[in-house]
């Protein structure tokens, strides 16, 4: 489905209502995987059809005058059962070992957005994921050994590409 579409109906709804300020979960996935530290004031440039959609729906909500828009752009997601250990748990030829990892804990999203709703933060854009950056498989294989899973096995034949999203902006302006 074409998720811009869908943000338009929203838009057309928020309109016509008495809502003035609207907060967005968008993903760091609109930053490419090109091995760069990617900060608040980096500009997007997504390489993937989710990116792309997600950059296209952030744009159309910040630039609308009928309301304020905060995008908060999360990582990926852990906490409860949520895990990508197991997923991976147990795999084989894993790419991309040397790639840092972008992570944000559930706990963490909701005091993000607790934070911005509480201290009235409207018309900005946090990128938000923890603050350490460890090797995917430094990290996966602490996870799965941490867990009693089978050690997921990464493919090193080729560069790793990814990202280092540093999320400084979500503790200057939230704390």
């Amino acid at each position: 489905d074409n998720f811009v579409d869908k943000v338009r109906n929203i838009i057309t709804a928020l309109e016509v209502s008495l809502i003035k300020k609207v907060l967005f979960v968008s993903s760091t996935s609109v930053f490419p995987d090109n091995n760069e530290t990617i900060t608040d004031s980096t500009i997007p440039k997504p390489d993937s059809e989710s990116g792309l959609q997600l950059l296209a729906s952030e744009q159309l909500l910040k630039s609308n005058n009928n309301f304020q828009t905060t995008v908060v752009r999360f990582g990926g997601l852990i906490g409860g059962n949520r895990h990508p250990i197991h997923f991976l748990s147990g795999r084989k030829n894993i790419e991309n070992p040397d790639a840092p990892i972008n992570l944000i804990h559930l706990d963490d999203c909701i005091g993000i957005i607790k934070n911005i709703i509480e201290k009235d933060i409207w018309g900005e854009t946090f990128n938000a994921v923890t603050p350490f950056h460890p090797s995917r498989k430094n990290y996966y294989t602490q996870k799965a050994t941490d867990m009693n899973l089978e050690l997921p096995e990464f493919n090193s034949d080729r560069r790793s590409v990814g990202k280092t999203i540093l999320s400084e902006k979500v503790s200057a302006v939230l704390g």
